[in-house]
């Protein structure tokens, strides 16, 4: 059986006497998962073919074809009427391809000293530099909703937990701005990362650079790159700044995941710290009475891909010789779903905090057992000039002896907490309600509501100058 002769590519094929086979070819595809490129592509061959005029290496009469091609092919794609064709391979040439059928002559010359390698380089950067700032935005508005709910609660009292046993009081708008403080490193490790991904790569061609005088300074500035990359075999070829955003979302998870475990807990009919909103909640098939927290559960176990999606990019690149290697293709995948999860995920968790509400009377009844104020009793006794090992040690018999009794520290009467020594007086009280505790951790960082809400002010004012 003679096979049928497969038709070249025509944007690469003048060396093959054949073209790729189907299997191949479909198994080399990017295009369904790439063409998501499709504007960082076309805004950058707009400026590319900017500084080809500039170079003198195309006329004003082709420059005006191909920026006019480009717009109408942005057009067909947001109007879903552009006809992406898997033998085209990818993004890059099923765009060219259109300019061609477009453009004419000139489309031909938008390739002249550029590379697929440099191209899709440059086109991921922006991408991603657009993404970093959307998940930066989606960040900001979760850290302003966990601040509504903050400053509502500044007062508000509830256990603070260690090895989820019962450890010391705090404030619920406490418990809260921990939670916008992993959020701010969060922030902070994004515009780190952006700052390095602000690296132009678009003109380093193949690997080696290019012959014809392209300002790649001024292409740069037009694509709202901060910098030049240096070194032409390292631009097309780095993909640290994806690792780098994978880094920074893998960490956003492991946050996103351990608040959704908190809330998680709070909402269980055990704790009953919080209701959560019917709007992010599922019933059961079975039990009539079930309220699921199924979206912080599934946030809670979406964030593995995160995790997954970056030891996927380290291994894809840790055997990787110098310069591109078409493993890189697979880079897309990874950093697209962990891009779009972490979107979902800050949207949906705003929404899961803005319609939180907090039981605060069982959370203030709770702070009533555990011998809740043992450590500001030992505080107490510091204050008194017993050193601390010993006052620990004083405080630990009494908790045993009021166990014994089935008592909390503060429902014993002075006269019995003296026996252990005679340094306790009257004023022991304060040190035992932990309702008056809390007042006193007024330091920076700590939970004393008037802390608290100064922390909430700092807060406000610098998610404010984010906003601007």
């Amino acid at each position: 059986m003679v096979r049928e002769k497969k038709k070249v590519n025509p944007l690469w094929g003048g060396r093959f006497n054949s073209g790729v086979n189907d299997l191949a070819q479909s198994f080399s595809s990017s295009v369904e998962i790439d063409k998501r490129l499709f504007k960082a592509d076309i805004q950058g061959s707009i400026a590319y073919a900017e500084i080809l005029k500039e170079a003198n290496l195309i006329s004003s009469s082709e420059l005006s074809k191909i920026k006019k091609g480009l717009k109408k092919i942005l057009e067909e794609i947001i109007q879903n009427k552009f006809n992406w064709d898997p033998a085209l391979e990818d993004v890059h040439m099923n765009i060219e391809s259109r300019l061609t059928t477009i453009s004419g002559t000139a489309a031909k010359k938008i390739h002249t000293g550029r590379s697929r390698n440099d191209q899709v380089a440059t086109d991921l950067r922006l991408f991603l530099m657009e993404k970093t700032d959307d998940i930066s935005n989606l960040l900001i508005s979760l850290q302003e909703s966990i601040l509504l709910k903050a400053e509502i609660h500044a007062d508000s009292i509830m256990p603070g937990l260690t090895h989820l046993q019962i450890a010391q009081p705090v404030t619920f708008g406490h418990h809260l701005m921990a939670w916008y403080e992993m959020l701010a490193r969060d922030y902070s490790r994004l515009q780190d990362a952006k700052e390095r991904m602000s690296v132009m790569p678009l003109g380093s061609a193949a690997l080696s650079g290019t012959r014809f005088n392209i300002d790649r300074k001024l292409l740069a500035k037009k694509l709202g790159f901060k910098e030049i990359s240096k070194n032409s075999m390292d631009a097309v070829s780095d993909r640290d700044f994806v690792l780098e955003l994978a880094s920074s979302l893998s960490i956003i998870g492991i946050h996103l995941s351990r608040v959704c475990e908190e809330i998680i807990i709070w909402s269980s009919s055990q704790y009953n710290y919080v209701n959560l909103s019917d709007e992010v909640c599922t019933g059961s098939s079975i039990m009539p009475q079930k309220k699921n927290p199924d979206m912080t559960e599934l946030i809670r176990g979406g964030t593995s891909k995160t995790i997954a999606n970056l030891m996927g990019l380290l291994s894809l690149m840790k055997n990787l010789p110098l310069t591109y290697n078409r493993d890189l293709q697979e880079d897309k995948a990874f950093i697209f779903n962990s891009v779009d999860f972490t979107e979902d995920s800050l949207a949906l968790l705003a929404l899961v905090i803005e319609g939180m509400q907090p039981n605060t009377e069982k959370m203030r009844q709770d702070c009533f057992i555990g011998q809740i104020t043992a450590t500001d009793l030992a505080d107490y006794l510091v204050e008194k000039n017993m050193p601390f090992r010993k006052a620990h040690e004083v405080v630990g018999k009494i908790v045993a002896h009021a166990e014994t009794k089935k008592m909390q520290i503060f429902e014993l009467e002075i006269s019995e907490l003296r026996k252990f020594t005679k340094l306790i007086e009257d004023d022991v009280v304060n040190y035992l309600n932990p309702e008056k505790t809390i007042l006193a951790r007024k330091q920076t960082g700590g939970t004393a509501p008037t802390q608290v809400k100064r922390e909430i002010r700092v807060a406000k004012n610098a998610l404010s100058k984010r906003r601007s």
